[in-house]
């Protein structure tokens, strides 16, 4: 980002002022070393200093994670260090998209990583350099530290030492920004007097920031701009594919900062529209030119096989999935796409394994327990698959999906007022969930309600119109109160959606 689009965080700033008043009265405490705010200024002086010397102004880093021992103060500490690097004519990667890279590489998002990974993040958001840190407790004052390391080569070029402090100002520091809310300052494209992108990692930065509010036109947009800018920056191409594919899918779930898209009426049964599947196909090819700049990227493979998937053909996904977990074996989201297809073919022993991996991998995956769940439930495992939603829901209250697989689970046990409830939940949390409608209407036909079963098909019907199954469900009901014509419209309208659809013609 630009000088402009930064500035010190307005609450930081008053903590820190706050902090660091006592110093107007003699600091209380003694020592070597310098204050917090001291190292930070010094160590970015130095580090622009010695970047500039073989760089141009404007030369991108990737502050990758600060450890401390407080989350707050690590992130008091990488902004003030992001606003101390902006001032000495350096570009600095916006934070607020760290979480989604470090979800796509498998990064641990911390101040102690290894060379090799840290330059693939740099890689990734297009900086010529990543800085990590750490600022550990010593007793008498902290260590703090500064790693530069050179992304191409993947060598630590340079690193800065300083002695903090333990004093009374440092203490009320930490008091402060223990007890607040982390306030994170990112990017201020928009903002009154800030300049627009102008290098290929600001519009990464800004089409990463659109894609997270669901703007996937804008952020196509910036993707685009940022390939022109970087024809080789492969990140930008899994990132532009993927907005296509959601620009055109039914959203449902959206992992931090745009790290992984759930989507729903298309994967496992074919139904992609052609306009759908000729986007799709524009995201394959994006995928495609990523696999080419950078073959050893199991993203690329990963968000391949996705669109496969989507587009119904998953022979090819379960091929890019393989190809995915054999680039890295500890790709938990992987394992959990491959145990989607799994599923799709009917193979529930598999895709209870890989799922099963993908928790192994990540204990807070919500997809892969929700995902497990459904195979359970088809298998006829409905207690094993409540427990599995159960723990997706306390892992993600909101997480509409995992309120629907569970009312499945205790609709297919009979239970239908546990099963309404849930689909219910599902609803408040997601007004457009679809089959949350559907499912429920299920449960209201289990209970004999035929009228309210007919409202709730026609209402995902509404918000899904080429779901034959719906018009299937409701030609039942209708025929369970014996208004046969109207049945036998639903039954012809699910047979021209889906002319293989067998059930349809026996029951028309």
């Amino acid at each position: 980002m630009t000088k402009s689009k930064i500035g010190k965080p307005v609450f930081w700033a008053a903590l820190a002022f706050a902090a660091i008043s006592a110093c107007a009265t003699g600091g209380g405490g003694s020592g070597e070393g310098v204050s917090l705010d001291e190292a930070v200024e010094r160590s970015a002086q130095a580090v622009a200093e010695k970047l500039l010397e073989t760089n141009p102004k404007g030369t991108r880093v990737v502050i990758a994670g600060f450890t401390a021992e407080h989350e707050n103060l690590a992130g008091y500490i990488m902004d003030e260090l992001t606003g101390a690097l902006v001032d000495y004519s350096l570009e600095v990667a916006d934070r607020n998209n760290f979480e989604f890279v470090a979800k796509e590489l498998d990064f641990q998002y911390s101040g102690d990583v290894d060379e090799e990974s840290a330059a693939g993040l740099g890689k990734f958001l297009a900086a010529a350099y990543v800085i990590t840190g750490q600022l550990v407790n010593a007793g008498t004052g902290y260590r703090y530290r500064l790693a530069v390391i050179n992304v191409e080569t993947a060598i630590q070029e340079a690193s800065e030492r300083r002695t903090v402090r333990n004093d009374r100002d440092f203490r009320s520091l930490l008091a402060a920004v223990q007890t607040a809310k982390q306030v994170r300052r990112g990017a201020s494209y928009g903002e009154p007097g800030s300049a627009g992108p102008s290098t290929a990692g600001t519009f990464l930065d800004r089409g990463i920031t659109f894609a997270m509010r669901g703007d996937y036109e804008m952020a196509i947009e910036d993707f685009t701009e940022a390939i022109n800018l970087k024809p080789d920056l492969y990140s930008a191409y899994i990132l532009r594919g993927r907005a296509l594919f959601a620009s055109v899918s039914k959203i449902t779930s959206v992992d931090e900062n745009f790290s992984g898209v759930i989507s729903s009426g298309t994967s496992g049964n074919g139904r992609a529209t052609a306009e759908q599947q000729a986007v799709y196909d524009s995201a394959i090819a994006d995928f495609n030119q990523a696999i080419k700049l950078e073959p050893k990227s199991g993203v690329s493979y990963r968000e391949r096989g996705r669109a496969y998937d989507y587009k119904g053909d998953y022979d090819r996904a379960m091929a890019d999935f393989n190809q995915a977990i054999k680039l890295d074996p500890n790709y938990a989201a992987a394992y959990n796409s491959r145990g989607v297809i799994y599923s799709n073919k009917g193979d529930y022993d598999r895709a209870i394994a890989d799922y099963s991996q993908a928790i192994k991998l990540d204990p807070n995956f919500v997809w892969a327990y929700s995902n497990r769940g459904d195979a359970y439930r088809m298998k006829g495992q409905y207690d094993a698959a409540i427990k599995d939603c159960d723990a997706a829901i306390r892992l993600d209250p909101d997480y509409a999906a995992a309120y629907n697989s569970r009312g499945n689970a205790y609709s297919d046990k009979g239970d239908y007022d546990r099963a309404m409830a849930d689909y219910s939940q599902a609803i408040k949390l997601d007004p457009n969930n679809a089959a949350a409608y559907y499912n429920r209407g299920i449960a209201y036909r289990g209970k004999g309600d035929n009228d309210r079963a007919i409202a709730d098909y026609s209402q995902a019907i509404k918000l899904d119109p080429d779901d034959a199954a719906a018009y299937n469900s409701r030609g039942n009901a209708y025929s369970g109160k014996g208004d046969y014509d109207r049945a036998i419209a639903d039954y012809s309208q699910a047979i021209k959606l889906d002319p293989n659809f067998v059930w349809a013609y026996s029951n028309r």
